[in-house]
């Protein structure tokens, strides 16, 4: 089991969408940490991603372009992605950004959208 701290190893403040919105956006986790990440896990292996270290909270463009993006562009279906990742937390209230996370991936439409990168070259 590989193990990743939003707040502690991306950005405490995660926000926004896109690249073009700044630092921290769900584009920015989704490409250059999550993507990655599973793309490294073995057969059956699971990554941990700890929501509620350091982080305040998290917007629902963060969480739908960083956790359902990678069904939306295509990358993995829906139950292949929930199965390889836990969500965690401590805190009783992160309960509700980690239902969230599981119902944006599972209501996202597999390779519904063609991914265009938003960051400037």
């Amino acid at each position: 089991m590989k193990e990743f701290n939003i707040g502690k190893q991306f950005n405490s403040h995660p926000i926004g969408r896109y690249y073009s919105d700044g630092e921290g956006s769900g584009e920015e986790f989704r490409e250059d940490f999550l993507l990655p990440m599973l793309s490294e896990l073995e057969e059956g292996e699971t990554l941990s991603v700890i929501i509620d270290d350091d982080v305040d909270g998290y917007g629902s463009s963060f969480l739908v372009e960083a956790f359902a993006g990678c069904v939306i562009y295509g990358h993995y279906k829906p139950q292949e992605l929930l199965s390889k990742l836990d969500i965690v937390f401590q805190d009783e209230e992160y309960e509700f950004f980690a239902k969230r996370i599981s119902k944006y991936v599972a209501d996202a439409k597999y390779n519904s959208e063609k991914y265009i990168k938003t960051q400037k070259a």
